[in-house]
């Protein structure tokens, strides 16, 4: 049995024996503990963004993170769990054949929820395009599992709704369902009423992003520097990273450190070697043991489904390492935006696109060593006084819209972005981020022909 809780140890104390495994409980899904207060401050975060209150904003998406990372109580192969790895994945939450991992229910899962998928956005510019999407996926080192779904969330999605000026119930986790509501509007509905309704305030959807390293010896990891340390600063995906952290799978600990002080000068040389041999533009400047990112081993059918994401090889027993993750929490009626990526030591030069400002003290590792940036409005100021210039809110992931499929990746907004998430006739990305769009309003982004998914992409790019 490779699931535990509380439930063994009262077992215990009782003397009797467990159900079989098949048959207890395993891993359910629970919320962000309720003493991080996300979805209770909807009115007090809208007033600190009118107000431009951008330290209290960091500090709000600092509680997230620190929420969706806490203690669920629940353990998997011998660790505890953090909150966000109890919920459920895309196959559980969407009209797709019943996931083998789902026991009966639909909310009891006998392992966590990683559907290891190529992150979703690389192809929407070729299929807006109308071009095939490509084969291969544009970068050697990104695997998304590719989303997960709060309680709440889930339990939105998979609900009957009742949708403002339309007749009836209608569901939201399939193709043919969100086509069916596309089709029903009522002539001369205005473009800013043609939406599904609105997620509850407590609702979260997650985007973790993994990569691997091997169970033996040190594998080369990509460590973003910015643009400039990049092959490829217009699309500086990760295999183009100049610097490289050698993990370690061997050692503990939190620190990272310069590669000269642990490695010797031939085996640095190895290790850029094997590299490039990965097609990786990155040599080897620094050195750090696996416990530096959240990490778990793979089982042989997880490696298997990386391996075939990735293009990398994975082995039953390499480890899955977290290297990044967009956040997105339904507290405010834009929902309030936050992404996160791997940043152990130091800032990235010039702290872009984020940082590790404001983080809590009290963070523990690894979770500590993760940067953030945060997208509240799609200008900062949201509202201008007088004298104040605004400038678009530039917030984006540096292992998922550095993409070449994601036009103007790096000078991205996230609400501009997801505002455009629907089903219908219009483009699902705007040209570039040079200015903010008319909500609902832009006849070049919002028609008569579509409906809109309440800024959610997982929504909209539900299976068929």
């Amino acid at each position: 049995m490779r699931v535990h809780s509380s439930t063994a140890a009262l077992a215990a104390l009782l003397g009797i024996g467990l159900m079989p495994a098949a048959a207890m409980a395993q891993i359910v899904p629970v919320d962000i503990p309720a003493s991080y207060a996300i979805g209770t401050q909807g009115a007090t975060i809208q007033g600190w963004v009118t107000n431009n209150n951008q330290d209290q904003l960091r500090q709000h998406s600092w509680s997230v993170w620190a929420g969706l990372n806490a203690a669920s109580g629940t353990t998997y192969e011998g660790k505890e769990l953090p909150v966000w790895e109890t919920w459920l994945g895309t196959e559980e939450v969407f009209a797709t054949p019943q996931s083998k991992l789902t026991a009966a229910g639909g909310d009891k899962l006998a392992e966590p929820a990683r559907h290891f998928r190529r992150p979703h956005q690389f192809a929407h510019l070729a299929l807006l395009r109308g071009n095939a999407v490509p084969n291969d996926p544009a970068s050697s080192t990104q695997v998304v599992s590719f989303n997960k779904f709060s309680p709440a969330a889930a339990k939105f999605i998979r609900s009957p709704q009742y949708i403002a000026g339309l007749q009836g119930t209608y569901e939201v986790n399939s193709q043919t369902a969100l086509n069916k509501i596309n089709a029903a509007w009522p002539s001369g509905t205005p473009t800013e009423n043609r939406s599904i309704s609105e997620f509850p305030v407590d609702a979260l959807e997650l985007k973790p992003v993994m990569s691997v390293v091997k169970a033996t010896g040190l594998t080369p990891m990509p460590l973003w520097q910015g643009p400039a340390q990049s092959t490829n600063a217009k699309n500086p995906t990760p295999e183009t990273w100049k610097v490289c952290v050698a993990i370690d799978p061997a050692a503990t600990g939190d620190e990272i450190i310069p590669a000269g002080k642990k490695l010797s000068k031939e085996q640095i040389a190895a290790l850029d070697a094997s590299a490039k041999a990965a097609k990786l533009s990155c040599t080897v400047q620094y050195y750090a043991p696996v416990t530096v990112l959240y990490n778990f081993k793979l089982s042989a059918e997880e490696a298997q489904a990386l391996s075939k994401a990735q293009q990398v090889p994975a082995a039953a027993g390499d480890y899955g390492v977290l290297v990044a993750m967009h956040v997105n929490t339904k507290e405010v009626p834009f929902w309030a935006w936050q992404t996160f990526y791997w940043q152990p030591g130091a800032d990235t030069p010039n702290k872009y696109p984020g940082s590790k400002q404001g983080q809590p003290a009290s963070l523990p590792a690894p979770y500590r060593n993760y940067a953030m940036c945060t997208n509240y409005s799609q200008q900062v100021p949201a509202v201008a006084t007088s004298g104040q210039t605004q400038k678009m809110d530039v917030c984006f992931n540096p292992y998922l819209e550095t993409d070449p499929g994601i036009p103007d990746g790096i000078q991205s907004n996230c609400i501009s972005c997801h505002a455009l998430a629907g089903v219908g006739k219009g483009p699902t990305y705007p040209a570039n981020y040079k200015q903010p769009i008319n909500l609902f309003a832009d006849k070049q982004y919002f028609t008569n022909q579509a409906t809109r998914a309440d800024f959610s992409w997982a929504v909209a790019d539900a299976p068929k």
